[in-house]
């Protein structure tokens, strides 16, 4: 595999134009003054408040409430009271967001958004897309988040090329310009424990600083050895004399662990029994001596604030790479085919793959407030570029069948034949967008939203034939709001695209995928800790393609047309000052329309889809005992298919949660959480490629604790 593109060579074509531009900014003021450190706008901690600003769907800083489409925003409050062993785990009650669709896999962030796939160009970190192809993913800890921000339903006219269910904005914790300090531990039931540790500092009145630290122990769900996960991130904001600010952040993440269980395993046996029965928990179903995932990982961010002659200018940029080795033995079925006999036995694939990825981004927009009769316009202009590289090798070969209940690990894998995937992906786009923030009148909002975008893809095959096309696309979004008292109800139509992927030559010919929203919502907000959000949509998908998870080979197949309409309603209630409540629910129709290979399955519900979903959640913190809460939750995962022709249903569960967290001295902490309470035994999905089922099994019962100092 050969790496031609380095971090140093998109350096030159992306950040340097960005940076040159905010050096002749700065030296266009001559006025000294001194500023107070900064925080990023849009990065601020959420705390109780349950209407943010959030940077995501208008890419200003907006309150949630005159976001004309349903925003959700996770605070990092979440992530240090139930210590989340992903990032997907605390997607869970989001309205709209189906996540941890392969039950736990310790190494990616997996999530539909109103029934589409929304991880491989959904996926944000600060603003800028962490889009992936294949393995070449990029893996964001829950340690190195401020907070998580979904917007739902499509977003070209904001981001370009992207997911039509929507984006989840992973927000950096950046320097915030406070002094203090913690150290954390922790441990859970399945064998993991960590220690964690961070600084925030405010150096002087112009920087700030702010880093730390994370070491995890993987273990259990099934892992044959323990692994290592070690996370470390580090940044800086410096306000220069004429009032420009710079923030630099850099994350490292490494990566050494052997696979989890419970994952790839057939339709009977996880979600309905074999002659055996039913799986173990955490079934592993690879092998101890073929079994490697190793992944390196640097992501490197900048965000430039300016004023240009009344304009406000932000200038955010990136360079990222990941470097993944994988080696894996995995179920394909059985020896007997789709529907095991007495005898059969667990068929298995051996898979490899070397990928390595970088991305270089730069984001630059201005804005500006011009009142004129009575009106006020809030504008934005922006170019957006970004470019994408994957060098990646695939192998595979037949590995040895296992038996479904007694596995015996002692036979040697044959080693993977000549790679059936040997090349290099690229990715370039660049876009143009303006957008206008129109108010008037009484709580009347008007948002319009345009973008121009040009997509070059290619794949430098080196086993055949070349692969190139070329998409150009407008998209746009018009809404309307009125703030009424405490209700604000709003309307807003939309339109989206997304290049097809460069699997085959009959796919890659085809049109890009588009689309379109349309959203009715109402969003009241009686109190400040409070927020009450009701949306009902239609998303309609054109020339849709469809990539299944398959160990190694992707097998791409066009559907033609996909529509999803529904509802979804998300409930942040401050009951009281000791009691609080939340809610989500999504209840859709997720439809294949239209279909011309297959006619049969149209009308029918898309693979791994649940149509209705929801949780419950209440906290109490009880005025007899200072510094404590306590939490109990349930969560509901619907019914969905493992196949499109909607012949294997999986059945719907309810699952339930439980913790506490404590401040009991000063500067001390303790968080103990337990999820799946009783233990529930249920199917996270299940899909069909190739004629085959691949079902993943659903976490079971984790206690997990931690305990903090603060300094």
């Amino acid at each position: 595999m050969t790496r031609r593109a380095t971090l140093a060579r998109l350096a030159g074509t992306t950040l340097i134009p960005a940076l040159a531009a905010g050096s002749a900014l700065a030296q266009q003021s001559e006025e000294t003054i001194t500023l107070d450190p900064i925080v990023v706008e849009g990065a601020e901690a959420v705390g109780d408040i349950a209407n943010p600003s959030t940077l995501s769907g208008v890419k200003t800083a907006t309150e949630i409430t005159e976001v004309p489409q349903s925003v959700s925003v996770v605070g990092r409050e979440t992530f240090e009271t139930e210590n989340p062993r992903k990032t997907d785990q605390v997607l869970r009650d989001v309205a709209g967001v189906q996540a941890q669709l392969y039950g736990y896999d310790s190494d990616t962030n997996w999530f539909y958004i109103r029934g589409f796939n929304s991880f491989d160009t959904g996926a944000f970190m600060d603003g800028l897309s962490l889009f992936s192809y294949g393995f070449g993913t990029f893996y964001v800890d829950p340690f190195l988040l401020e907070r998580i921000e979904v917007l739902k339903g499509p977003s070209s006219m904001l981001y370009g090329a992207s997911s039509p269910g929507g984006v989840v904005n992973y927000v950096s914790k950046l320097p915030d310009g406070r002094d203090e300090s913690s150290l954390s531990f922790g441990l859970d039931s399945e064998g993991r424990s960590w220690v964690s540790g961070e600084v925030s500092r405010r150096v002087d009145d112009s920087l700030s600083l702010r880093f730390g630290g994370k070491l995890t122990r993987q273990d259990g769900h099934g892992m044959f050895e323990p692994g290592v996960e070690g996370v470390v991130y580090g940044g800086g904001t410096k306000v220069f004399d004429n009032g420009s600010a710079l923030t630099l952040h850099l994350s490292y993440t490494d990566m050494n662990e052997d696979h989890v269980g419970g994952q790839f395993l057939p339709y009977y046996g996880t979600e309905r029994p074999g002659p055996f029965g039913y799986f173990d928990e955490y079934y592993n179903g690879g092998n101890p001596d073929a079994d490697e995932y190793d992944r390196e990982q640097l992501i490197a961010t900048g965000i430039y604030r300016a004023n240009l002659g009344g304009w406000d200018l932000t200038d955010t940029f990136r360079l990222g790479y990941a470097d993944l080795e994988e080696l894996y033995v995995y179920p394909n079925g059985f020896t007997s085919g789709q529907v095991p006999d007495a005898t059969a036995d667990v068929s298995r694939f051996v898979f490899a793959h070397d990928s390595y990825a970088t991305i270089a981004q730069n984001d630059m927009r201005i804005t500006r407030r011009l009142v004129a009769g009575g009106v006020t316009h809030d504008l934005l202009l922006g170019v957006d570029v970004r470019r994408y590289r994957l060098d990646e090798e695939q192998s595979f070969a037949f590995g040895t069948a296992l038996d479904p209940s007694d596995p015996d690990y002692g036979t040697a894998q044959p080693a993977v034949g000549s790679p059936y995937i040997d090349g290099v992906r690229v990715q370039d786009q660049i876009g143009y967008y303006a957008q206008d923030q129109i108010r008037w009148g009484d709580g009347w909002l008007a948002t319009v939203n345009l973008r121009y975008d040009r997509v070059w893809s290619s794949f430098e095959n080196e086993l055949g034939s070349d692969l190139d096309r070329f998409d150009n696309a407008l998209t746009w979004r018009a809404a309307l709001s009125k703030r009424i008292g405490d209700v604000t109800p709003y309307l807003s139509l939309g339109t989206y695209f997304n290049p097809q992927s460069l699997d085959s030559a009959s796919v890659s010919a085809d049109e890009p995928e588009k689309g379109r929203q349309i959203e009715l919502g109402l969003k009241w907000q009686p109190n400040e800790y409070s927020l009450v959000t009701f949306s009902a949509f239609d998303i309609r998908r054109e020339n849709v393609s469809q990539s299944l998870v398959n160990g190694g080979t992707f097998d791409s197949r066009t559907l033609g047309e996909v529509s999803s309409r529904g509802f979804e309603v998300e409930a942040d209630v401050a009951l009281s000052e000791e009691l609080r409540f939340s809610a989500a629910y999504t209840d859709m129709n997720v439809e294949i329309e239209s279909f011309a290979s297959d006619p049969s399955i149209e009308g029918n519900t898309p693979q791994s889809v649940m149509q209705k979903f929801g949780s419950l959640q209440l906290a109490y913190r009880p005025s007899q005992v200072a510094g404590l809460e306590l939490r109990v939750g349930a969560q509901y995962l619907g019914d969905s298919y493992a196949d499109n022709s909607n012949s294997l249903p999986i059945d719907n569960t309810w699952l339930y949660s439980a913790g506490a967290t404590w401040d009991f001295a000063q500067d001390w902490s303790a968080d103990l959480n337990v999820t799946n309470l009783t233990d529930e035994r249920y199917t996270a999905s299940c899909q069909t490629s190739f004629g085959t089922s691949s079902c993943w099994q659903g976490e079971g019962r984790v206690v997990s604790f931690g305990l903090t100092r603060s300094f």
